[in-house]
């Protein structure tokens, strides 16, 4: 066993929350701003290991979920580190990688120049009394031989400021160096700036610009990242012979370290399974511009796959080759998301020239898992997947009847295999399936692993497949109902909201996708909008940029032809106002003629009146006059006079 002491450790330095100070002010400028949180959720946690999943119940965003997710140390899992080691660990950020070291080897001494990151380090390390946690520069460790191993991840690209001058990064490796004994190693995980997701329209995760590392940062950059060929030229130049692994999705949240030559030459099908496709991305923005997976495939059998990965995994040997990756071993891969009791690591490795499948569990493995698990040779053949696409439909009703088959005659006592799924089959080429992932058992119907494989089958391939061939179906819930069909099964609301409820419980069962109180309802919501309203369109094969284009000057047109149609309707009903005012102009001369006439007619009937009333003023006056009051009695005598009167 190595001694628990380095020229480092003997310092005399000041602390800060057990942080040790290599500098009074030791501090970048560089944060997510997640640090105090981070902190405290750490500090609040029972279960502070590498592979825990409790401080993902509290995380929230993608900062907090970054630093406390168990996959951070993944792409130092696919690495055999001695336990007789002693670590350097240069910019170790919040801990995550340095837990995982100090679990792992003898002796770990952590780095970092933020000391808000530092604290955050040291307290989730606080049980490992192997580990010391210094907040400084490298130039402030002593530069004397003392590790085996020294591991940089996600650091190298900062040391330049973005600059192309290799200078800082030459003399960066040499500190590095300078501190490894006789047979050490170096570690280093960096982006890779050729990477398939960049070329497929994910912005690059520094700047967050697309192109931008594709294109060698033309508007500068806070970091710059490196081709494969020019890291390992650049750590060759820094006194290493260096050896370069593909990581996907990335070094931050790795699925699998591939040793990218070796798949080539013995099993180039791999290259394209293993990683996981669209690749995760750190929040930045993504533009549909091609099939990240059929650009990584066509690039795999080009013989280019060592140039595209997304990441890169160096490891440099000085005097003797690293003994940290066994030349049998062609990848390991890990399960992602998953609760620790149902996480897997994998390694596929050559023995004897046959390509060998070796998984490996927790201790304490979850009740679902199934027996015999373990080992088992590569099979070759071609994926359900293509198969189903290339064939008509008597073809693909065949396939699916066949496929259900196997989940029939693979069902035993009733526990079924929920691994069972066309994701997980391969087609020989006698044209026999083979089931080439069975991790799940659990009691159950064949019909509920019909269902679910189909679920998950339309989810994978609505994601690499052109959407018009689904068409009348227009959301994946739509293609769902098809692909059962060709099993002559019916879906209805009450069975899509059974595959639902049962595929969310599942999940939360088993993976870390949805945590908390209400991770059923979460994921549920989430299962039922993927169902219900995922578009067929909303995929690498669908709408693209120049269908976006064809699609807005369409819709250009047609609201140029809707905005004419309109001002045509405006003009009309315009003319029609000015009609209608005119003939209210008209309508109102009228009504003011009448009005005078009215008034005229009003005027000489008064005048009438007046002239009646003057005539009945005479009138009166006349018979009140003693003229006619004699005249009526001479009428009156005259009468009497008549004879017979």
């Amino acid at each position: 066993m190595a001694p628990l002491s380095t020229p480092l450790r003997t310092r005399d330095l000041d602390t800060e929350d057990g942080v040790r100070l290599l500098r009074p002010n030791p501090d970048i400028p560089y944060r997510d701003g997640a640090e105090e949180r981070v902190l405290e959720i750490v500090r609040g946690a029972k279960d502070i290991t590498s592979d825990s999943t409790e401080m993902l119940e509290v995380a929230e965003g993608w900062a907090e979920t970054y630093h406390t997710h168990p996959a951070r140390a993944n792409v130092l899992r696919a690495l055999d580190i001695s336990p007789d080691a002693r670590v350097l660990e240069i910019g170790a950020g919040c801990g995550p990688i340095t837990r995982y070291l100090g679990e792992t080897a003898a002796l770990v001494d952590s780095v970092e120049p933020v000391l808000s990151r530092a604290r955050v380090g040291r307290e989730r390390t606080r049980d490992l009394q192997n580990v010391e946690v210094f907040a400084g520069n490298v130039e402030d460790i002593p530069r004397e031989a003392a590790y085996d191993l020294v591991v940089i991840v996600g650091v190298l690209e900062y040391v330049g400021s973005g600059e192309p001058d290799p200078a800082p990064y030459l003399a960066f490796l040499d500190e590095a160096r300078s501190r490894l004994v006789p047979g050490g190693s170096l570690v280093l995980a960096i982006e890779n700036k050729l990477g398939v997701k960049y070329l497929t329209g994910t912005a690059e995760d520094h700047s967050g610009r697309m192109y931008d590392s594709v294109e060698d940062y033309p508007r500068g950059s806070p970091a710059r990242t490196f081709s494969a060929p020019a890291l390992a030229d650049l750590v060759e130049r820094a006194g290493f012979t260096p050896r370069v692994f593909g990581v996907f999705p990335d070094y931050k949240h790795t699925r699998v370290v591939m040793e990218t030559d070796g798949l080539t030459r013995t099993a180039p099908g791999l290259l394209e399974d293993l990683p996981s496709f669209p690749s995760r991305y750190a929040g930045t923005r993504r533009v549909h511009l091609a099939s990240e997976r059929r650009v990584w495939a066509q690039l795999s059998r080009a013989g280019l796959s060592g140039h595209f990965a997304n990441s890169l995994l160096v490891v440099g040997s000085t005097d003797e080759p690293a003994r940290v990756w066994p030349e049998d071993r062609l990848a390991r891969f890990f399960s992602i998301n998953r609760r620790r009791e149902y996480a897997a690591s994998t390694t596929i490795r050559v023995v004897d020239d046959e390509v060998l499948v070796e998984r490996q569990y927790s201790p304490q493995p979850g009740k679902m898992i199934a027996d015999g698990m373990t080992s088992w040779p590569f099979r070759v053949g071609r994926s359900f997947a293509e198969v189903f696409v290339e064939g008509d439909e008597a073809e693909r009703r065949d396939l699916l009847a066949r496929w259900s088959r196997l989940v029939e005659s693979t069902t035993v006592d009733g526990v079924v295999p929920l691994d069972a799924m066309p994701t997980n089959v391969i087609v020989a080429d006698d044209g026999e399936l083979q089931l080439i992932d069975n991790e799940f058992h659990t009691e159950g119907s064949v019909d509920r692993v019909v269902e679910r494989g189909l679920f998950w089958f339309a989810n994978s391939l609505l994601g690499d497949t052109p959407p018009e061939m689904w068409a009348p179906a227009r959301t994946l819930g739509e293609v769902f109902v098809y692909l059962m069909g060709l099993l002559d099964r019916t879906v209805d609301d009450e069975l899509a909201s059974r595959v639902l409820d049962e595929e969310a419980e599942l999940q939360v069962a088993l993976t870390t996708n949805h945590t908390g109180p209400e991770a059923l309802a979460r994921c549920r919501e989430s299962l039922q909008t993927n169902y219900y309203d995922r578009d067929v369109w909303d995929s690498a094969l669908g709408r693209r940029l120049h269908n976006q284009y064809d699609v807005q000057v369409a819709r250009e047109a047609s609201l140029r032809d809707y905005i004419a149609a309109k001002q045509d309707e405006l003009r009309a009903q315009q003319a029609r106002i000015t009609r209608q005012r005119e003939k209210i102009a008209s309508q109102r001369e009228r009504i003011t003629a009448q009005r005078a006439k009215v008034a005229a007619a009003r005027e000489k009937a008064r005048a009438q009146h007046e002239k009646l009333e003057e005539v009945r003023a005479e009138l009166r006056t006349l018979r009140a006059s003693r003229t006619v009051r004699a005249s009526a009695a001479v009428r009156r005598a005259a009468r009497k006079l008549r004879p017979g009167s």
